[in-house]
């Protein structure tokens, strides 16, 4: 990634991210989530 945009510079990447469409084949399903009274608490 450096070589390719930053050559001749001083800059360097610091994080990439991957943007796209995925597919859902290889993807396992959602475990359950606690729910906002059981996780949080309102002071």
């Amino acid at each position: 990634m450096d070589a390719e945009f930053f050559a001749g510079t001083d800059w360097r990447s610091n994080f990439l991210c991957n943007l796209g469409y995925g597919s859902d084949e290889n993807l396992f399903p959602r475990n359950p989530r606690l729910g906002f009274e059981e996780a949080c608490r309102i002071l």
